[in-house]
Formats: C-alpha cells, structure tokens, sequence
C-alpha cells in the first residue's frame, strides 16, 4: 500500500512537471513564431556570437551616423538659406543703387540708405540664425551669437566718421574700422575664433561646415551695406554729392560680395551633396545589414509551426492520461 502511493505521487509529480515543461514550450514557440526571432540563438549561431555582435555594433555606428548626417544636413541647409537671404538683398540693393544713373535728390538718397539699413538688419539677423538652438555662424562655440546689434555697429561707425565730410575720407575709414582686429572683430564679432569641428557623418566621411560672421565675405558684405546706411547718419553733415558718391561706392563694394557669397553657397553647396550621397551610402548599408542580422537571429517559421503543434499535441495527450488517472477536467488541469 505505501509502494503504491509513493507510485501514485510520484506519476503525479511526473505529470505535473511535464505540463509545466509543455506549456512553457508552447508559450516559448508561439512568442518565436510571433516576432520571428529565435530564443535558441546561441544554439542556433553554434556557439559562436562573435559575427552577430559584430553585425550589432555596425548597425549602432550607422545608427549614430544617421543622426549626425541629419544635424550637419539641417545646420548646413539652414546657413544654406540665410546666405541666400542676404545674398538675394544684396543683388536687390545693387540693382537700386545703379538705378539711379544721375546725381539723386537727397529722398532718393535717404529711401536707398534706408534700403541699406533694412537689409543690413536683416544681414545681422541671417548671421545671428540658429538651427536646432545652434549658432550657424559663431564658430566653434555654437551657443555664442556671433554679431553685435545694428545699435552698436552704427555708432561705432558714427564715431569713426566724426569730423569727415567727404566721401573717399567716410568710406576708408569705415574699412579700416572692418580691417582693424580692434574694430570689427573686437566690437561687434562675439563667436569663436575657432572653425567648427569636423563632423562624423559615415564610416570615412567627415564634413565641416566651417562658416563665421567675421569671415572676410561677410565683413565686406556688412561694410557695404553700413556705408549706404551712413549716408542718413544725422550726426554727418554730407552733401548731395557727398552721399551720392558713397552709395556709388557701395554699389561698387557690393557686386563684388555678389560674386563672393555666390561662390560661398557654391561651397556649401557641395558640402550638402557630399551630406546626401553619405546618408544615402549609410542607407543602403544599413539596409543590408538588417537583413544580415534578421537572418541570423530569426527562427524558422515552418520549423516553428511544426514544434508547436506537436508540443500542443503532447500537453493534449498529457491531459487525456491525467485525466483518466485522476478524474481531472480540463479547466481544473490547466489552472
């Protein structure tokens, strides 16, 4: 009698482990079949994971470089365009100047020096642009804004001029105000002195859009513009003729920066080709080694489907033998 009941606990114990053992392979099987990826994978990989790591930590890289592709696309993208503006407002404000084929009125005079101050505010808002919260054009310190107010800049021209009352005189010294490392750069220039780091894009590309408000393009861009707009300076005392020949002088000065600002979106230009080729190469090589990875660490759907019916198929026959040996029901067995 005792034999037998130690028999009796021992089938049961027998039993019961087995329909643990079968459930948690179906629960195991159904999760493989349902996402597709193996829960044997270093069985599966022999052993040897050192491929599939590899594998990870190349699409990771890709992944960092995505991100970085589309920062340095956004950033050079956005200097792209606020190049543009300033560029469009100076071919505009050349065009005006020229207009003018004899000696103007002092209102025409003061509309194109209004003209000047306008589009140099706007200059000095372009190269103040961020992207993202980041400075476009201050250098290596991408949270400094790189320029001074319109405010500080024409004072300290004004002050420059004081005195001067013919325009060769004007003009030069607003120049050797933008030449003097004292003048420009000290007063109005509050980036770094330093280019932007080069930027990681891909596995052997880097790109560095290496633009600052005190470059020489933009500087010559600002004194133009900062010429004109003296002219309705009302601490000068300039004749017609006076303001005439500066604006002509500007109109000089300005095509000049037409040709450079052309050349330089031109550069940047090819820096955003080089930005999109590498993300389009980083694509299409994360797209193969997704289907790398997904090949080795996926199971067999057939092979899946299989293990589960006849796992599925033995928790059945488990029950049928329980429950003709204990007179379970099948909601009590599977509770």
């Amino acid at each position: 009698m005792i034999m037998n009941s130690y028999g009796d606990m021992a089938q049961h114990l027998f039993l019961r482990n087995r329909s643990v053992g079968l459930k948690n392979d179906i629960s195991t099987l159904t999760q493989e079949l349902s996402s597709g990826k193996t829960s044997q994978l270093t069985q599966k990989l022999g052993g040897d994971l050192t491929y599939l790591s590899d594998v990870e930590r190349s699409l990771d890289r890709l992944k960092s470089y995505k991100v970085a592709n589309t920062e340095a696309a956004l950033f050079a993208s956005s200097a792209q365009n606020n190049i543009a503006l300033i560029a469009d407002n100076v071919l505009e404000l050349t065009s005006d100047i020229f207009a003018v084929t004899t000696s103007p009125n002092d209102d025409t005079s003061q509309q194109i020096s209004n003209q000047a101050e306008m589009y140099l505010t706007e200059a000095i808002r372009s190269l103040n642009g961020e992207a993202a919260g980041r400075s476009l054009f201050s250098g290596n310190d991408t949270e400094a804004q790189p320029l001074a107010d319109l405010t500080t800049l024409m004072s300290s021209l004004a002050t420059e001029a004081a005195g001067l009352t013919t325009a060769p005189d004007i003009v030069q010294a607003v120049k050797d105000w933008f030449a003097d490392p004292l003048g420009f750069d000290a007063v109005m220039y509050q980036g770094s002195a330093d280019l932007m780091d080069p930027v990681k894009i891909g596995p052997t590309e880097e790109v560095t859009v290496s633009l600052k408000a005190n470059d020489d393009v933009f500087k010559q861009t600002l004194q133009s513009l900062a010429i004109a707009a003296l002219v309705n300076e009302p601490t000068l005392t300039l004749s017609s003729g006076v303001k005439f020949e500066m604006l002509r002088s500007t109109g000089v000065e300005l095509r000049e920066s037409q040709v450079q600002l052309t050349q330089m979106q031109s550069d940047l230009g090819f820096v955003e080709g080089r930005i999109e080729q590498t993300a389009t190469r980083n694509a299409a090589a994360q797209t193969s080694l997704s289907i790398v990875f997904n090949e080795l660490v996926q199971a067999d759907p057939y092979e899946t489907a299989t293990r589960l019916e006849e796992a599925q198929f033995q928790l059945e026959s488990l029950f049928t033998v329980t429950a003709r040996t204990s007179q379970l029901s099948l909601m009590r067995f599977l509770s």
